[in-house]
């Protein structure tokens, strides 16, 4: 994918991670300077790097889980001249992770509004708490990198080191103000399963019935490509002021919908509490 904007151009590849089912991103400016996000499978991002012949500059994470930040140290010691970029808030956990070991921990700090550069190309930095304390995103024109906060049909839990009422506030005044045709790129891909999960609330959701099929119609390891339009109409963390999504909680699960409410300032937050509460033990 090439992605023009005035006299540069963004390049981002999608590498499968070979060790879990996560996929990490290459951005790659035109001269062939690089960053790598979250490449969780060192021996695959190497091996990429090398056989393209770009010049690393960076390793990005966007939080501190393991499953984003375990190639870091393989990456370095094959590119040592790349350093490790990572959010304030998720440092301390981050560098913990690579106590004793040589590279591996931040060296380099970004926070919201702040911009990255790589080669020609400037990213900003976008926080994006919920699913970790300082979980941030990266934005390039119309190309989000989410890290884990937003999936095809669903969003990013919040069980380790997360909270709801953060990834709320995330969903409806970041992503909410970013535009339609925000192609974004997760660190997961669950659509079949959010999809399902969709349907079992309101089971004649068109929209989720569809992207349901063409889930199930890719290949094992495809990652899905999505828009924050086409979200929109069908992820329900996107969705809670639909009358039929509210109204479909409440004839269904009204008791874990009240129990949300008590814990929310709005009803918008309500939803979304019940909604996470209800995917997490789905």
């Amino acid at each position: 994918m090439t992605v023009n904007r005035r006299r540069e151009a963004m390049k981002v590849e999608t590498i499968a991670s070979g060790v879990s089912d996560n996929f990490f991103y290459a951005v790659v400016d035109p001269r062939g300077r690089a960053g790598l996000i979250d490449p969780v499978d060192a021996e695959a991002a190497v091996a990429r790097v090398r056989e393209a012949g770009w010049e690393l500059e960076w390793v990005i994470n966007t939080h501190w889980h393991p499953d984003h930040v375990a190639g870091n140290a393989g990456v370095l010691a094959a590119f040592p001249e790349a350093q490790v970029v990572g959010p304030a808030g998720d440092r301390e956990r981050i560098d913990a992770q690579f106590a004793g070991e040589a590279r591996g921990a931040v060296e380099v700090e970004m926070r919201g509004g702040e911009s990255l550069r790589i080669g020609e190309l400037s990213l900003e930095v976008l926080d994006t708490p919920g699913h970790t304390e300082g979980h941030v995103s990266l934005r390039y024109g119309k190309h989000l990198f989410s890290g884990d906060v937003i999936f095809s049909g669903g969003a990013g839990h919040c069980r380790a080191g997360g909270d709801v009422s953060v990834q709320f506030s995330t969903f409806a005044h970041v992503l909410g103000a970013l535009p339609d045709d925000t192609t974004f790129y997760a660190g997961h891909d669950y659509t079949a399963r959010n999809c399902e999960f969709i349907l079992s609330i309101e089971p004649e959701h068109r929209e989720a019935g569809a992207v349901l099929e063409q889930a199930k119609a890719s290949g094992p390891r495809e990652r899905f490509e999505s828009t924050l339009g086409q979200e929109r109409a069908y992820n329900p963390f996107l969705r809670l002021a639909d009358p039929g999504l509210r109204q479909a909680l409440s004839s269904r699960y009204g008791e874990s919908l009240e129990a949300a409410r008590a814990q929310s300032q709005s009803e918008d937050e309500a939803v979304f509490r019940c909604l996470r509460a209800l995917r997490d033990r789905w």
